[in-house]
């Protein structure tokens, strides 16, 4: 068993719902945290009837999400038989799932072995032997034990491991807390930042750049060249999750730098909308979306005509 962990968005997280609707044949259950204000939209009814294997819960915080979904749910399922599957997967932000949720991009158990997690870097380029110097010379250079440099909003965690530390082990609390201190204090106290940098002080592991597409520094930055930003959108495209910021997802398309308006796959989130129900889509959102596809398409159809005939591609 899998374990998906999302926090819900509004009109966002339903495309993260339309990208799973059809790969409920695999072995995995969704958890999905609801906040106090959307709790009884009828989001969540539709949630619980067109998913066999869901849990939903309902939260009180508006930022850290990873951690404190973690807390929670180290903590709620300590005493449920059956309890979690080993592979918890906190898939946070607009997110989408490109393909199976299993199949052959997810690591199967043994593949965790002694690793408690499998971290993702931020900066995408940043093994990359010469696009990564280019973050330095922008002022935002690689520090590589900086939990800072990870991205909290994608994280693999192995729970066999997790279930059996203690929560101060795993969340850095350094004894502020009495022992007989309540559930919800302790999730208040939790942060995404003392979560990565207690990840880091146990064995793990950085996860492959397909695990968690992403937009980069340096393509919001426009900082290299335009026949990779056109292969940065290819490499987008067979990622196993897509999670395209928010800033950028509801912003016009004449806004946003050249590499954003190239190197972000925007048909990867428009094929979704025929899957959400007509009366929970965000047709100003859609349509936004619908002209960033649009007008990426165009534009990268008359990039490759000229390149091809320059013998560029």
């Amino acid at each position: 068993m899998v374990e998906i962990i999302t926090q819900y968005r509004k009109d966002w997280t339903m495309f993260t719902l339309a990208s799973l609707l059809d790969k409920q044949h695999e072995d995995w259950r969704l958890h999905i945290y609801v906040d106090e204000v959307h709790w009884k939209d009828r989001e969540v009814r539709w949630m619980l009837d067109n998913f066999k294997n869901i849990r939903i819960y309902e939260s009180h915080w508006a930022m850290d999400d990873t951690a404190k979904q973690m807390c929670h749910l180290k903590n709620w399922w300590s005493d449920k038989t059956p309890g979690l599957g080993k592979r918890l997967i906190f898939a946070n932000g607009n997110r989408i799932f490109n393909g199976d949720v299993i199949g052959n991009n997810l690591p199967p158990e043994n593949f965790f072995k002694k690793n408690i997690s499998f971290l993702s870097w931020k900066k995408v380029f940043n093994e990359h032997p010469r696009y990564k110097s280019y973050y330095g010379v922008l002022n935002a250079g690689i520090e590589a034990n900086n939990p800072m440099e990870f991205d909290p909003e994608f994280i693999i965690i192995n729970y066999d491991m997790l279930k059996n530390m203690t929560d101060d082990d795993i969340f850095m609390w350094d004894n502020a807390y009495p022992l007989n201190t309540g559930i919800d204090e302790k999730i208040s106290k939790c942060a995404n930042f003392q979560l990565l940098k207690s990840l880091m002080t146990y064995s793990w592991n950085s996860m492959p750049t397909y695990m968690n597409g992403k937009n980069d520094f340096l393509i919001e930055n426009d900082a290299i060249g335009l026949k990779d930003v056109v292969n940065y959108n290819v490499m987008l495209r067979k990622c196993y999750t897509l999670n395209i910021q928010h800033k950028w997802l509801s912003e016009d398309y004449h806004r946003m730098p050249t590499g954003i308006q190239l190197g972000l796959p925007w048909d990867m989130y428009t094929s979704l909308i025929e899957r959400i129900p007509l009366q929970f889509r965000n047709h100003e959102l859609n349509e936004k979306l619908l002209i960033k596809s649009n007008k990426q398409k165009q534009v990268l159809e008359k990039i490759l005509k000229v390149g091809f005939r320059l013998g560029k591609i």
